[in-house]
Protein backbone atom coordinates (compact mmCIF):
# COMPACT_ATOMS: atom_id res chain seq x y z
CA UNK A 1 0.00 0.00 0.00
CA UNK A 2 3.05 2.51 0.83
CA UNK A 3 4.16 1.30 -2.66
CA UNK A 4 1.24 2.63 -4.37
CA UNK A 5 0.88 5.71 -2.38
CA UNK A 6 4.54 6.63 -3.17
CA UNK A 7 4.21 5.68 -6.77
CA UNK A 8 0.68 8.32 -6.67
CA UNK A 9 2.91 11.07 -5.70
CA UNK A 10 5.43 10.36 -8.00
CA UNK A 11 3.03 10.92 -10.46
CA UNK A 12 1.87 13.79 -9.47
CA UNK A 13 4.71 15.58 -9.45
CA UNK A 14 5.20 14.56 -12.56
CA UNK A 15 2.55 16.09 -13.82
CA UNK A 16 2.69 19.19 -12.13
CA UNK A 17 6.20 19.55 -13.36
CA UNK A 18 4.72 19.05 -16.85
CA UNK A 19 2.44 21.93 -16.44
CA UNK A 20 4.67 24.54 -15.05
CA UNK A 21 7.05 23.63 -18.03
CA UNK A 22 3.93 23.92 -20.45
CA UNK A 23 3.36 27.32 -19.18
CA UNK A 24 6.54 28.92 -18.94
CA UNK A 25 6.77 27.89 -22.65
CA UNK A 26 3.98 30.18 -23.74
CA UNK A 27 5.56 33.44 -23.62
CA UNK A 28 7.76 31.92 -26.72
CA UNK A 29 4.39 31.46 -28.30
CA UNK A 30 2.96 35.17 -27.61
CA UNK A 31 5.89 36.55 -29.62
CA UNK A 32 5.13 34.38 -32.99
CA UNK A 33 1.69 36.20 -32.95
CA UNK A 34 2.48 39.43 -31.38
CA UNK A 35 -0.15 42.06 -31.07
CA UNK A 36 -0.94 43.98 -34.24
CA UNK A 37 0.58 47.47 -32.79
CA UNK A 38 3.83 46.25 -32.38
CA UNK A 39 4.02 44.67 -35.75
CA UNK A 40 2.29 48.21 -37.06
CA UNK A 41 5.84 49.76 -35.48
CA UNK A 42 7.92 47.63 -36.88
CA UNK A 43 10.46 45.18 -34.67
CA UNK A 44 14.11 45.48 -34.28
CA UNK A 45 13.44 41.37 -34.98
CA UNK A 46 12.51 41.50 -38.39
CA UNK A 47 14.91 44.73 -39.15
CA UNK A 48 18.24 43.20 -37.94
CA UNK A 49 17.77 39.93 -39.41
CA UNK A 50 20.65 39.09 -41.11
CA UNK A 51 20.82 38.57 -44.83
CA UNK A 52 17.45 40.24 -45.12
CA UNK A 53 17.22 42.23 -48.15
CA UNK A 54 14.50 45.02 -48.35
CA UNK A 55 12.10 45.13 -51.26
CA UNK A 56 11.62 49.27 -51.41
CA UNK A 57 9.12 51.06 -53.92
CA UNK A 58 8.74 54.40 -54.63
CA UNK A 59 5.15 55.22 -56.02
CA UNK A 60 5.70 58.82 -58.24
CA UNK A 61 2.65 61.15 -58.64
CA UNK A 62 3.92 62.17 -61.66
CA UNK A 63 5.39 60.91 -64.68
CA UNK A 64 9.57 60.34 -64.05
CA UNK A 65 10.59 62.45 -67.01
CA UNK A 66 8.07 64.91 -67.06
CA UNK A 67 9.86 67.02 -64.21
CA UNK A 68 13.32 67.07 -63.53
CA UNK A 69 13.66 67.12 -59.88
CA UNK A 70 11.73 63.80 -60.08
CA UNK A 71 14.23 62.35 -62.83
CA UNK A 72 17.08 63.57 -60.22
CA UNK A 73 15.43 62.30 -56.91
CA UNK A 74 14.68 58.77 -58.76
CA UNK A 75 18.07 58.63 -60.19
CA UNK A 76 19.39 59.14 -56.77
CA UNK A 77 17.37 56.05 -55.52
CA UNK A 78 18.38 53.93 -58.10
CA UNK A 79 22.03 54.39 -57.37
CA UNK A 80 21.41 54.22 -53.88
CA UNK A 81 19.71 50.90 -54.71
CA UNK A 82 21.96 49.56 -56.75
CA UNK A 83 24.88 50.36 -53.95
CA UNK A 84 23.40 48.21 -51.78
CA UNK A 85 23.28 44.52 -51.28
CA UNK A 86 20.11 44.65 -48.84
CA UNK A 87 17.57 46.81 -50.97
CA UNK A 88 15.59 45.81 -54.14
CA UNK A 89 14.39 49.19 -55.39
CA UNK A 90 11.27 49.58 -57.91
CA UNK A 91 9.77 53.02 -59.06
CA UNK A 92 6.43 53.36 -60.39
CA UNK A 93 4.11 55.82 -61.52
CA UNK A 94 0.61 56.40 -60.34
CA UNK A 95 -0.37 59.61 -62.28
CA UNK A 96 -4.19 59.20 -62.35
CA UNK A 97 -6.44 58.83 -59.92
CA UNK A 98 -8.28 55.56 -61.12
CA UNK A 99 -4.96 53.61 -60.73
CA UNK A 100 -3.56 55.11 -57.26
CA UNK A 101 -4.99 52.60 -54.68
CA UNK A 102 -4.47 49.45 -57.66
CA UNK A 103 -1.19 50.02 -57.88
CA UNK A 104 -0.02 50.74 -54.31
CA UNK A 105 -2.39 47.93 -53.34
CA UNK A 106 0.08 45.35 -55.74
CA UNK A 107 2.81 46.27 -54.00
CA UNK A 108 1.87 45.33 -50.56
CA UNK A 109 0.17 42.03 -52.21
CA UNK A 110 3.48 41.51 -54.09
CA UNK A 111 5.56 41.48 -50.56
CA UNK A 112 7.21 44.86 -51.00
CA UNK A 113 8.20 45.76 -47.39
CA UNK A 114 8.49 49.68 -47.66
CA UNK A 115 6.26 51.81 -49.77
CA UNK A 116 6.74 55.68 -50.54
CA UNK A 117 3.95 57.33 -51.97
CA UNK A 118 3.68 60.69 -53.07
CA UNK A 119 1.98 63.96 -51.73
CA UNK A 120 -1.83 64.47 -50.96
CA UNK A 121 -3.22 62.79 -54.21
CA UNK A 122 -2.26 59.54 -52.96
CA UNK A 123 -3.01 60.27 -49.64
CA UNK A 124 -6.43 58.37 -49.54
CA UNK A 125 -4.88 55.39 -51.05
CA UNK A 126 -1.90 55.02 -49.24
CA UNK A 127 -4.05 54.65 -45.88
CA UNK A 128 -6.51 52.18 -46.89
CA UNK A 129 -3.80 50.04 -48.02
CA UNK A 130 -1.40 50.94 -44.77
CA UNK A 131 -4.92 50.16 -42.77
CA UNK A 132 -5.12 46.45 -44.74
CA UNK A 133 -1.40 45.88 -44.48
CA UNK A 134 -0.44 46.71 -40.80
CA UNK A 135 3.21 45.39 -41.24
CA UNK A 136 4.18 47.11 -43.97
CA UNK A 137 6.21 50.25 -43.63
CA UNK A 138 4.53 53.41 -45.66
CA UNK A 139 6.06 56.53 -46.17
CA UNK A 140 4.32 59.44 -47.80
CA UNK A 141 5.70 62.75 -49.14
CA UNK A 142 3.83 66.33 -48.90
CA UNK A 143 0.55 65.14 -48.02
CA UNK A 144 -0.46 66.94 -45.07
CA UNK A 145 -2.56 63.99 -43.75
CA UNK A 146 -4.32 65.43 -40.64
CA UNK A 147 -5.31 62.23 -39.09
CA UNK A 148 -1.62 60.89 -39.92
CA UNK A 149 -1.56 59.52 -35.59
CA UNK A 150 -4.48 57.05 -36.85
CA UNK A 151 -1.54 55.12 -38.72
CA UNK A 152 1.29 54.00 -36.77
CA UNK A 153 2.18 52.04 -40.12
CA UNK A 154 2.45 54.95 -42.07
CA UNK A 155 5.09 58.26 -41.71
CA UNK A 156 4.41 61.83 -43.91
CA UNK A 157 7.87 63.44 -44.72
CA UNK A 158 8.87 66.63 -46.11
CA UNK A 159 11.60 69.15 -46.82
CA UNK A 160 11.86 71.51 -44.93
CA UNK A 161 12.14 74.46 -47.46
CA UNK A 162 12.26 77.81 -45.17
CA UNK A 163 15.88 78.08 -44.80
CA UNK A 164 16.72 78.30 -48.76
CA UNK A 165 13.51 79.84 -50.06
CA UNK A 166 14.32 82.52 -47.89
CA UNK A 167 17.63 82.91 -48.62
CA UNK A 168 16.46 83.56 -52.47
CA UNK A 169 14.39 86.14 -51.65
CA UNK A 170 16.76 87.91 -50.24
CA UNK A 171 19.09 87.29 -52.96
CA UNK A 172 16.42 88.56 -55.48
CA UNK A 173 15.34 92.00 -53.27
CA UNK A 174 19.22 92.50 -53.40
CA UNK A 175 19.29 92.10 -57.30
CA UNK A 176 15.70 93.94 -58.38
CA UNK A 177 16.58 97.18 -59.68
CA UNK A 178 12.99 97.95 -60.50
CA UNK A 179 12.09 97.27 -56.60
CA UNK A 180 9.36 94.89 -58.08
CA UNK A 181 9.56 90.99 -57.79
CA UNK A 182 7.20 87.97 -58.41
CA UNK A 183 6.66 84.33 -57.85
CA UNK A 184 4.46 81.89 -59.19
CA UNK A 185 3.25 78.49 -57.14
CA UNK A 186 2.47 75.27 -59.10
CA UNK A 187 -0.82 75.52 -56.90
CA UNK A 188 -2.14 77.54 -54.13
CA UNK A 189 -1.44 74.94 -51.75
CA UNK A 190 0.32 74.64 -48.32
CA UNK A 191 3.77 73.07 -49.33
CA UNK A 192 3.74 75.90 -51.90
CA UNK A 193 3.09 78.92 -50.38
CA UNK A 194 5.30 77.93 -46.83
CA UNK A 195 8.36 78.44 -49.65
CA UNK A 196 6.25 81.52 -50.86
CA UNK A 197 5.75 82.79 -46.88
CA UNK A 198 10.15 82.32 -46.69
CA UNK A 199 10.67 84.04 -49.81
CA UNK A 200 8.58 87.10 -49.26
CA UNK A 201 10.58 87.28 -44.99
CA UNK A 202 13.18 87.11 -46.92
CA UNK A 203 12.36 90.07 -49.46
CA UNK A 204 11.41 92.34 -46.52
CA UNK A 205 14.55 91.22 -44.61
CA UNK A 206 16.61 92.90 -47.11
CA UNK A 207 14.00 95.42 -48.87
CA UNK A 208 10.98 96.43 -46.43
CA UNK A 209 9.41 98.22 -49.06
CA UNK A 210 9.54 96.30 -51.76
CA UNK A 211 7.22 95.21 -54.04
CA UNK A 212 6.04 91.66 -54.77
CA UNK A 213 3.16 89.96 -56.44
CA UNK A 214 2.34 85.92 -56.35
CA UNK A 215 1.06 83.97 -59.16
CA UNK A 216 -0.47 80.30 -59.31
CA UNK A 217 -0.61 78.94 -62.48
CA UNK A 218 -2.23 75.74 -61.48
CA UNK A 219 0.10 73.47 -63.11
CA UNK A 220 3.27 71.44 -62.20
CA UNK A 221 3.79 70.22 -65.50
CA UNK A 222 2.94 72.87 -68.41
CA UNK A 223 5.65 75.07 -69.43
CA UNK A 224 3.43 77.06 -71.87
CA UNK A 225 1.93 78.22 -69.18
CA UNK A 226 4.79 78.95 -66.62
CA UNK A 227 6.33 81.24 -69.94
CA UNK A 228 2.35 83.46 -70.35
CA UNK A 229 2.44 84.03 -66.28
CA UNK A 230 6.09 84.96 -66.65
CA UNK A 231 5.67 87.23 -69.91
CA UNK A 232 2.71 88.92 -67.89
CA UNK A 233 4.86 89.88 -64.48
CA UNK A 234 7.50 90.77 -66.93
CA UNK A 235 5.02 93.48 -68.54
CA UNK A 236 4.10 94.82 -65.21
CA UNK A 237 7.90 95.64 -64.34
CA UNK A 238 9.15 92.74 -62.63
CA UNK A 239 12.85 92.01 -62.90
CA UNK A 240 13.01 89.36 -60.65
CA UNK A 241 11.09 86.44 -60.69
CA UNK A 242 10.92 83.12 -58.38
CA UNK A 243 9.22 80.32 -59.19
CA UNK A 244 8.17 76.30 -57.60
CA UNK A 245 6.06 75.16 -60.67
CA UNK A 246 8.14 71.64 -61.40
CA UNK A 247 8.03 71.16 -65.09
CA UNK A 248 6.32 74.27 -65.52
CA UNK A 249 9.54 76.07 -64.72
CA UNK A 250 10.57 75.84 -68.07
CA UNK A 251 8.58 78.28 -69.37
CA UNK A 252 9.03 80.63 -66.67
CA UNK A 253 12.89 80.79 -67.69
CA UNK A 254 12.39 80.77 -72.06
CA UNK A 255 10.29 84.01 -70.99
CA UNK A 256 13.22 85.50 -68.83
CA UNK A 257 15.93 84.53 -71.45
CA UNK A 258 13.74 86.04 -74.39
CA UNK A 259 13.40 89.41 -72.14
CA UNK A 260 14.78 92.47 -73.72
CA UNK A 261 15.19 94.10 -70.41
CA UNK A 262 17.81 92.69 -67.59
CA UNK A 263 15.62 90.33 -65.65
CA UNK A 264 16.47 87.88 -63.65
CA UNK A 265 15.45 84.00 -62.47
CA UNK A 266 15.28 82.94 -58.94
CA UNK A 267 15.03 78.59 -59.57
CA UNK A 268 13.79 76.38 -57.32
CA UNK A 269 15.24 72.46 -56.95
CA UNK A 270 17.34 72.62 -60.28
CA UNK A 271 19.60 74.78 -62.23
CA UNK A 272 18.52 76.26 -65.82
CA UNK A 273 21.83 76.91 -67.18
CA UNK A 274 21.09 76.11 -70.88
CA UNK A 275 17.49 78.24 -70.99
CA UNK A 276 18.77 81.17 -68.95
CA UNK A 277 22.69 80.98 -69.76
CA UNK A 278 23.82 83.54 -67.11
CA UNK A 279 20.20 84.93 -65.96
CA UNK A 280 19.47 83.00 -63.51
CA UNK A 281 20.58 83.88 -59.72
CA UNK A 282 20.76 80.65 -58.24
CA UNK A 283 18.74 77.94 -56.97
CA UNK A 284 16.91 76.51 -53.66
CA UNK A 285 17.80 73.21 -54.10
CA UNK A 286 16.52 70.32 -52.44
CA UNK A 287 17.76 66.70 -52.45
CA UNK A 288 14.51 64.93 -52.22
CA UNK A 289 16.37 61.75 -53.17
CA UNK A 290 18.63 61.49 -49.55
CA UNK A 291 15.43 62.61 -47.61
CA UNK A 292 13.84 59.15 -48.91
CA UNK A 293 17.05 57.56 -48.40
CA UNK A 294 16.79 58.02 -44.72
CA UNK A 295 13.35 57.32 -44.33
CA UNK A 296 14.46 54.14 -45.62
CA UNK A 297 17.50 53.57 -43.92
CA UNK A 298 15.62 54.71 -40.74
CA UNK A 299 12.93 51.82 -41.17
CA UNK A 300 16.00 49.14 -42.08
CA UNK A 301 17.38 50.08 -38.35
CA UNK A 302 14.05 49.93 -36.51
CA UNK A 303 14.06 53.52 -35.95
CA UNK A 304 10.88 53.69 -37.73
CA UNK A 305 8.64 55.97 -36.78
CA UNK A 306 5.04 55.91 -37.75
CA UNK A 307 1.79 58.43 -37.12
CA UNK A 308 4.17 61.11 -37.55
CA UNK A 309 5.11 64.10 -39.87
CA UNK A 310 8.44 64.54 -40.01
CA UNK A 311 10.47 67.49 -41.64
CA UNK A 312 14.06 66.99 -42.93
CA UNK A 313 15.88 70.45 -42.84
CA UNK A 314 19.21 72.14 -43.87
CA UNK A 315 20.71 70.47 -40.85
CA UNK A 316 20.33 66.89 -42.39
CA UNK A 317 22.15 68.00 -46.16
CA UNK A 318 18.02 68.10 -47.75
CA UNK A 319 18.23 71.59 -48.65
CA UNK A 320 20.98 74.33 -49.96
CA UNK A 321 20.89 77.65 -51.43
CA UNK A 322 22.90 77.50 -54.73
CA UNK A 323 24.42 80.66 -56.19
CA UNK A 324 24.68 80.01 -60.18
CA UNK A 325 27.89 78.91 -61.94
CA UNK A 326 27.18 81.75 -63.94
CA UNK A 327 25.76 83.82 -61.62
CA UNK A 328 25.36 87.72 -62.64
CA UNK A 329 25.24 88.23 -58.46
CA UNK A 330 28.61 90.41 -57.28
CA UNK A 331 30.47 88.67 -54.34
CA UNK A 332 29.93 91.25 -52.07
CA UNK A 333 25.50 90.23 -52.02
CA UNK A 334 26.95 86.85 -52.13
CA UNK A 335 28.71 87.24 -49.03
CA UNK A 336 26.19 89.09 -47.58
CA UNK A 337 23.15 86.48 -48.14
CA UNK A 338 25.57 83.55 -46.78
CA UNK A 339 25.86 86.08 -43.52
CA UNK A 340 22.08 85.62 -43.82
CA UNK A 341 22.30 82.08 -44.12
CA UNK A 342 24.57 81.82 -40.41
CA UNK A 343 21.86 84.10 -38.86
CA UNK A 344 19.37 81.39 -39.61
CA UNK A 345 21.05 78.38 -39.31
CA UNK A 346 22.33 79.42 -35.45
CA UNK A 347 18.37 80.62 -34.65
CA UNK A 348 19.14 84.32 -35.02
CA UNK A 349 16.19 84.38 -37.43
CA UNK A 350 12.87 82.68 -37.43
CA UNK A 351 10.78 81.42 -40.40
CA UNK A 352 7.14 82.32 -40.37
CA UNK A 353 4.97 79.56 -42.19
CA UNK A 354 2.40 81.53 -43.60
CA UNK A 355 2.19 84.16 -46.62
CA UNK A 356 2.29 87.58 -45.89
CA UNK A 357 -0.08 87.49 -48.87
CA UNK A 358 -1.11 85.54 -52.08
Amino acid sequence: MKKQVMWIKVLACLMALVFVTGCASKPAATNETEPTEQKQAGTQANNSAPGKVWKVAYVSAYAIDELQWLTDMVAGLNTYGEEHDNIEMKIVEAVNANEYEPKIRALAEGGYDIIITSFNGHADATKAVAKDFPDIYFGIIDAKIQDIADYPNLQEFGIDRGYNSFLAGATAAYMSKSNKVAFIGGADIEAVNQIIAAWQQGLQYVNPDIEDTVAYSDTFVDPTIGRELALSLLSKGCDVIGASTGGAEAGVCQAIAESPTDAYYAAYDVHYYDILKGRELGSAVSYLDKMVIMFIEDVTAGKFEGGILKFFGPEMGTVAYEFAKDTPVPEDIQKKVMEISDKILNGEIEIGLEPLHK
